[in-house]
């Protein structure tokens, strides 16, 4: 498949690691950084990397489905996602005890669904 962001690489495993992302550019599905604080269960469309958004993530251009950052430890920027362009569906940014700036999203121009900026 082609799209605006290129040709897929679909991560597969429920338990998505940093090293996973290198060379993906379009996630299909959900994609979720940091540590999971819900119940919520898990299915193929969704890749959860438990850490901090990873220098791994830097070739990601489109996100299929909704992409949360949330709970994280230690990510001070979002630098790591500035090739990001398409997200969509939700974006969500909460929870991040250290995250002092958004820099690094500058390049997205679209957000299917909602954004939700809170509590970092």
């Amino acid at each position: 498949r082609e799209k605006r962001c290129g040709t897929v690489k679909k991560i597969v495993t429920s338990d998505t690691k940093a090293e996973d992302l290198v060379g993906v550019t379009w996630v299909v599905g959900d994609l979720r950084f940091g540590r999971d604080i819900s119940d919520s269960s898990s299915d193929d469309d969704w890749h959860f990397v438990d850490e901090d958004v990873p220098v791994q993530a830097s070739g990601i251009r489109c996100v299929e489905g909704d992409l949360t950052i949330t709970n994280t430890k230690s990510t001070v920027h979002l630098s790591p996602l500035a090739n990001l362009a398409v997200i969509e569906g939700d974006l969500d940014i909460s929870f991040n005890d250290q995250l002092t700036t958004l820099t690094g999203l500058d390049g997205i121009t679209t957000v299917g669904g909602e954004l939700d900026i809170k509590n970092n």
